[in-house]
């Protein structure tokens, strides 16, 4: 019998009631009641929308009747209010999608599960990311074995799974920190640079001027030419207003030579046409890369940050006006600079209405995130241009009749090499084959040219050593180079009975400046020869890494009292070892005391928060600017994750999106440590 919900006054004929007991039966199978959601209030309806995907599935919610729709509008509205206030309090926390979550929603999910392997992408960093309606899309990127990529990401935001979109086209070159973004229903991808060859090795890097278009619609590469174009550039920005993107700065070349700069290109996305604007005045920012550009409004933009080089990070603000014909910068203040992002070059930003988010390093991080200054690469032939460093190329080295002898007085010049009728210095065999004098040679030529000369330069100079060392020292006493390991610490062989009398011994004075003068003369060797080894307590700079990848791990000798430190530290170790063994057998040991609670992780990622109310309003009374807020507990929310550089930030639908990114610590290492997860910042829910 099956127990029938309805009340007694209902009429039914099948209802028998027994005397023996209360209970109303049904003697036939009544159809099941019908539990409707309308039925509960608003509230109640809201709280529980808050638990879905605040995109495709508030969408379909939207679209069953009025009052839903109010509902979930009023929802979105709520959420995008609940961030703003989540972001002047700290009070958010973080969300980690990876792999791993992947596999578990697959496992509890049957109905989407399609026996495949679900698709992954794999980590990178200094890629290019944007969304679009319910849609993040992903291009390019460094990958952890120093290449780039080329392939296109899309993740669902819906239904959380990637996909990578069957695109047809001429593709773009595998690159990384190209600007990328969307405009109507098309995707327009921008400048780049690329790792080196591998094969052949030794290849300098590459930056490209290519322009493309990516249709959402039909999934295809379209590739773009226009003449006049922006030079080959990598580490600009990008915004769209309205039918125009603006590009900003970026590491450039221009004359064969790498510079920083502060340009700006427009590009007409209807007419596919470049041009530059005209100026009011000489105002505008420094030539830098890496800068963060948020766009206020159809005829305003901020640049905030950005590097310009060795040891230049930039904190400044600027505001680019281009509601006249002639467009204007305008510096902003920046108040309260110690809540604010130290390096806002290599880590992302974006905007949620009235403030500018930064996730970045700790601020009880010690700054060390210094930029290393690389010298130039000749170039190699190919069609691209290429560059070797972000640091300006080094001033030649002078002739080697100019250059000062070690073991000669000041102002005593170094005897000239011999020299045949009508033969050449090398350096001025080097300047006739550059573009001020003689016949130009091709860009292969001009390589081995230039090694030739270095390695003929360090012959003449271990020449001029060996013979300076056998008239005037006449002296072995040195360290061989090469020989077995027990001949370093073996006696010198005695002389023969019947050799002549050998010259008197040098002082020790010129024995020391001769094994100087050896060492000298190899560590210059192994400068112009990268194939050479190092020595134990010397740091390998790779010539044709970007100086962001390039970060030189600390020395042995940086620290004066470091053996003074490692005694203290053993007869630390020491005491305590003799006062265990002399301690009582009955006492116990002390217990290690817990950590604080209060105690803040310094390896992850913190907020940052900028307040920009006032460039929206523009208030005639007020001066524009920009202010900081004041970071709680210094800016570590709860999940923050590990502390990574060159990721991507994007806001979503009451939340912000984090993905990608490479550890600082595993950049001079041969593969780093690069992450494929998404991290969502996003507000609790309250319990009703």
């Amino acid at each position: 019998m099956a127990t029938c919900n309805r009340n007694l006054s209902d009429s039914c004929d099948n209802v028998t009631t027994t005397t023996t007991t209360t209970t109303t039966t049904c003697l036939t199978k009544c159809a099941p009641p019908t539990v409707s959601l309308n039925v509960l209030p608003d509230e109640i309806l809201e709280f529980i929308f808050t638990y879905l995907p605040p995109y495709g599935d508030l969408e379909h919610c939207s679209l069953v009747c009025k009052r839903w729709q109010l509902i979930v509008k009023n929802l979105v509205r709520r959420s995008q209010l609940n961030l703003e206030k989540g972001l002047a309090d700290f009070r958010l926390r973080w969300e980690i999608y990876s792999q791993q979550t992947a596999a578990s929603l697959e496992a509890n999910s049957p109905r989407l599960s399609t026996g495949a392997p679900l698709p992954i992408i794999a980590g990178r960093f200094a890629h290019s990311t944007v969304r679009l309606g319910n849609s993040m899309y992903v291009f390019g990127g460094g990958s952890s074995s120093d290449t780039t990529f080329n392939d296109l990401w899309r993740f669902d935001l819906t239904h959380m799974r990637w996909s990578r979109p069957l695109a047809t086209g001429t593709y773009p070159s595998p690159k990384g920190s190209a600007s990328m973004v969307a405009w109507r229903d098309k995707l327009v991808l921008f400048g780049g640079w690329r790792y080196p060859s591998l094969h052949p090795p030794y290849q300098p890097w590459c930056l490209f001027d290519e322009l493309h278009y990516y249709d959402l619609v039909k999934d295809r590469w379209l590739a773009r030419n226009s003449l006049p174009c922006p030079p080959p550039m990598a580490g600009h920005s990008a915004t769209v207003h309205g039918n125009c993107m603006v590009v900003f700065g970026g590491y450039q070349i221009k004359d064969d030579i790498n510079v920083n700069s502060n340009d700006t290109w427009v590009l007409d996305l209807q007419e596919q046409r470049w041009w530059q604007p005209i100026f009011v005045g000489n105002t505008r920012p420094a030539p830098r890369y890496g800068q963060i550009q948020v766009e206020l409004d159809k005829h305003h933009l901020l640049i905030v940050g950005g590097c310009g080089g060795a040891n230049r990070v930039y904190t400044d603000a600027w505001l680019l006006d281009m509601s006249r014909d002639a467009w204007s910068w305008k510096q902003l203040n920046v108040r309260n600079k110690h809540f604010g992002a130290v390096h806002m070059w290599c880590n992302p930003g974006c905007r949620v209405n009235n403030f500018l988010v930064v996730v970045g390093p700790s601020p009880k991080m010690p700054l060390d995130f210094q930029i290393m200054k690389q010298s130039r690469v000749p170039a190699v032939g190919g069609s691209a241009l290429r560059f070797g460093g972000l640091g300006q190329a080094p001033a030649p080295p002078p002739p080697l009749y100019q250059q000062q002898h070690p073991l000669l007085r000041p102002g005593q010049r170094a005897p000239l090499p011999e020299r045949r009728p009508g033969a050449l210095l090398p350096d001025q065999q080097n300047r006739g084959n550059g573009r001020f004098g003689g016949a130009a040679l091709p860009p292969q030529e001009q390589y081995l040219a230039n090694r030739r000369a270095i390695l003929d330069q360090n012959m003449q100079q271990a020449q001029q050593f060996m013979h300076n060392n056998n008239v005037n020292n006449n002296n072995n006493n040195y360290q061989p180079r090469s020989g077995r390991l027990s001949d370093l610490h073996s006696p010198p062989a005695a002389l023969p009975a019947a050799a002549p009398a050998a010259a008197p011994a040098a002082p020790d004075g010129d024995a020391d400046a001769a094994q100087r003068l050896q060492r000298n003369l190899a560590l210059r060797c192994r400068d112009n020869e990268p194939l050479l080894p190092k020595r134990f307590d010397e740091h390998y700079e790779d010539p044709f890494r970007m100086a962001a990848f390039n970060v030189p791990g600390r020395s042995r000798s940086a620290s004066r009292d470091h053996s003074e430190r490692i005694r203290r530290m053993e007869e630390k170790m020491n005491a305590i070892r003799n006062s265990r063994r002399s301690a009582p057998a009955h006492v116990e040991p002390q217990k290690l005391r817990a950590p604080s609670p209060k105690r803040v992780r310094c390896n992850v990622q913190s907020l940052f928060v900028c307040d920009i109310s006032s460039l929206l309003q523009r208030d005639a009374n007020n001066e524009p600017g920009l202010d900081w807020v004041e970071y709680k507990n210094f800016g570590v929310l709860s999940g923050a994750p590990d502390r990574l550089i060159l990721s991507s930030l994007i806001a979503g639908n009451g939340e912000l999106i984090l993905f990608g990114g490479v550890h600082k610590e595993t950049l001079t290492d041969i593969t780093h440590h690069v992450s494929n997860s998404i991290h969502f910042l996003s507000v609790p829910r309250d319990i009703i």
